[in-house]
């Protein structure tokens, strides 16, 4: 236990609560979805699309139809990170006040890029989505051939998610790498080199491939050791999803992922603050509880290596 007191620090939950960094799309491609216990059961419901005979004769008994619905569970994992701010440090500060709120900050961007990572990987691997097609080098959206032809892919992509799942995606979740490939895609710019803009941005892709929206992830994360030359990486990545992605799911909706959060241990991040007398500092904690999790995935299609 920490000598002295433990308490929720308001001043820096409120700023968790309105922190953003824009290069992070998790939240986004993947919507919070609110929960009250760490792990638990929720509803699938029977997708019966079978046609009914509706018609009655005179006089007749009308036809009975029912539903069923089974169940799935999920679980989430705490999210902790941790750092102290020494009264020395507090001295040779500006203002205690900025010092408090960078380091909330940097706490916060921390667990965001491990939310980043996780959705990512849930997202862009084929075992989540068994609709899904790995392009290859005469395929991919990359080169401009006549075989890389990433509306066409799109749009097939797209039939075979409204024949599985009755939904039309809403979303198209991208690494940059993908973004790029696009941008310079003779198949995609000969569609809108007369009615719009040369230049190619997320809101004209949506209108290309007639979703709501595109999202493209530009995070990066270093995976090289401590101490050790930076190995930066794209964590999105050279794959893209195209699917549908309700925001605030009810009972009885769909959709093709989301983030399971328990929002009672903070919405979406809770701020700690003590101090530790042995090294004469305050410790912040920044705490979430959270798992992205696959729940609809007829509602999904992946392209594996859109732009190798």
């Amino acid at each position: 236990m920490p000598q002295g007191s433990t308490r929720v620090s308001k001043p820096l939950t409120n700023l968790s609560v309105h922190y953003t960094n824009e290069e992070y799309i998790a939240s986004r491609a993947c919507p919070d979805i609110s929960v009250k216990n760490e792990s638990d059961l929720y509803w699938v419901y029977n997708s019966d699309r079978r046609l009914p005979e509706t018609r009655r004769a005179n006089g007749a008994l009308a036809n009975q139809v029912t539903w069923d619905a089974s169940t799935s569970s999920y679980s989430v994992s705490e999210h902790s990170l941790k750092d102290v701010i020494t009264d020395r440090d507090y001295m040779n500060a500006d203002s205690s006040l900025q010092i408090e709120k960078h380091t909330s900050e940097n706490l916060i961007d921390k667990i965001m890029m491990r939310q980043e990572y996780e959705t990512a990987k849930l997202l862009f691997t084929t075992t989540t989505f068994s609709n899904n097609a790995t392009l290859t080098s005469v395929t991919s959206w990359k080169y401009h051939t006549t075989t890389s032809a990433p509306i066409a892919n799109v749009l097939s992509a797209t039939g075979y998610i409204i024949q599985q799942s009755g939904k039309r995606p809403n979303k198209m979740i991208m690494g940059w790498n993908v973004f790029e490939a696009l941008k310079e895609n003779q198949n995609v710019y000969s569609r809108i080199q007369y009615v719009e803009r040369a230049l190619l941005t997320e809101q004209i892709l949506s209108s290309v491939f007639d979703v709501q929206e595109v999202l493209v992830g530009t995070a990066i994360t270093n995976s090289g050791d401590e101490g050790q030359a930076d190995s930066l990486g794209l964590i999105w990545g050279s794959d893209c999803v195209v699917g549908y992605f309700k925001n605030n799911p009810g009972l009885r909706d769909v959709t093709a992922a989301g983030t399971m959060r328990v929002k009672q241990y903070g919405s979406p991040y809770k701020v700690k603050k003590w101090r530790e007398e042995d090294v004469e500092g305050n410790y912040i904690e920044c705490q979430s509880m959270y798992a992205p999790k696959a729940i609809a995935t007829a509602c999904a299609y992946l392209f594996k290596t859109a732009a190798l």
